[in-house]
């Protein structure tokens, strides 16, 4: 966990494999954080520095019921390649904080 205070925070749900997981997508001045809403979703947990993110976007939707549906998803690339999604109701503006923090940093 950072020592960061979030700037921002969303609603959202993971995309893992078949399954969304409800939590909390956090924005703060280092990081973009994403706290799951049950002690239970071990490895749901997902936190990492700008510096390891090399674009934020959207991805089209699987339109499986329980990784999201057909919605656009938040999608954070990491340097490795590796693309993490995260269903958002306020999909723009989640994209466009992070993609203005990320540049800021």
């Amino acid at each position: 966990m950072t020592d960061d205070k979030p700037l921002a925070t969303w609603r959202a749900a993971r995309s893992m494999g078949r399954v969304a997981v409800p939590g909390e997508l956090q924005l703060t001045k280092t990081h973009v954080v994403f706290e799951p809403k049950s002690a239970r979703t071990q490895g749901a947990r997902f936190s990492v520095a700008f510096t390891f993110i090399a674009a934020v976007g959207t991805a089209p939707g699987t339109g499986k019921f329980f990784s999201g549906g057909k919605r656009d998803r938040l999608c954070v690339t990491l340097g490795d390649g590796s693309e993490w999604l995260f269903v958002i109701a306020e999909l723009d503006d989640a994209t466009r904080q992070i993609r203005d923090r990320l540049e800021a940093a």
